[in-house]
């Protein structure tokens, strides 16, 4: 059995993605698809070349090692990459001298992230530890899960950062070598998370309800305004939460922003941007969703 995670990236000493001080993994592949994303390049499952166009030094290398050569050319000084039908052979993305092309996704055991993660404990202060985020984590449930046993061994506190849109079963797998769940609220209504997120939100709010039983979990709805902060997902929202176990400890509101705007770019993506609600309506919001019997938070 393969015994690889494939990822993005390892951030290290990461302060927002969850307590404390923590090293992100961040694996490659995610089952939906909001239109927000601020990391684009988790979404799809297999690598992507990224191409950077202001790195970009026209010297032509790219196109000399291709073995496509149509993929690439420059053109009065502007480099210009084709990615029709481009077979993602990494070749262009190590020839590279600036870096301007490179490569998102890419696979490590499951030794190889425990043994990194582990390092960066050495200089943790009392309390942090290592999330597992996405993407999607728990779509390499099995790898995840030997990875955070591992770590769990050496006295390691592991977050879980999920949407929830899985089986039962593999949420109930990582159970007992998790600390702590960050799960995100994309909507409050069927007919808004379908729309923003390609999949319905029947299967994710059936798991936070038996989640919310069985272990801690700090809730985090990235609030996008005009789609998930009018009256009608605001409600919802706080209907469906107040149904929750005594395992919510938080809920964090997300402000919207488009820090992954360019990332769009690089990938060859459209990005679809969004509104940031002003300071008044951001008071309005947490007010509103101060009725809920949990702590909330702006983040």
């Amino acid at each position: 059995m393969d015994n690889t995670i494939r990822l993005t990236n390892i951030q290290h000493f990461s302060v927002h993605d969850g307590p404390g001080v923590r090293t992100t993994v961040f694996t490659k592949g995610c089952n939906l698809k909001c239109q927000w994303c601020h990391n684009p390049e988790t979404i799809q499952k297999k690598p992507q070349i990224s191409y950077n166009e202001e790195l970009c030094i026209g010297c032509g290398m790219c196109v000399k090692i291709c073995p496509e050569h149509h993929r690439f050319d420059v053109q009065n000084g502007r480099h210009i990459y084709e990615r029709k039908d481009c077979k993602v052979c990494e070749k262009c993305a190590k020839q590279c001298p600036t870096n301007a092309l490179s490569v998102y996704g890419i696979s490590k055991t499951v030794e190889e992230i425990a043994e990194e993660a582990y390092r960066d404990s050495m200089v943790f202060p009392e309390f942090g530890g290592v999330t597992f985020s996405g993407g999607e984590c728990l779509l390499q449930a099995q790898n995840v899960k030997k990875t955070a046993e591992i770590l769990k061994q050496k006295g390691i506190h592991i977050c879980i950062d999920t949407a929830l849109n899985v089986a039962w079963d593999t949420i109930e797998e990582i159970l007992p070598y998790t600390d702590l769940f960050l799960v995100d609220i994309k909507a409050g209504t069927e007919e808004t998370h379908r729309k923003y997120t390609g999949v319905t939100n029947r299967m994710i709010k059936e798991n936070l309800k038996k989640l919310s039983q069985e272990a801690d979990i700090w809730i985090r709805i990235p609030m996008v305004h005009h789609v998930n902060d009018t009256e009608e997902e605001l409600n919802e929202m706080i209907e469906f939460i107040s149904s929750l176990g005594d395992g919510v400890k938080k809920i964090q509101l997300l402000k919207y922003h488009s820090l992954g705007k360019m990332k769009y770019q690089w990938i060859g993506k459209e990005c679809v941007e969004f509104e940031e609600p002003d300071e008044l309506y951001r008071e309005h919001i947490l007010s509103k969703m101060r009725e809920l019997p949990f702590y909330v938070e702006w983040n």
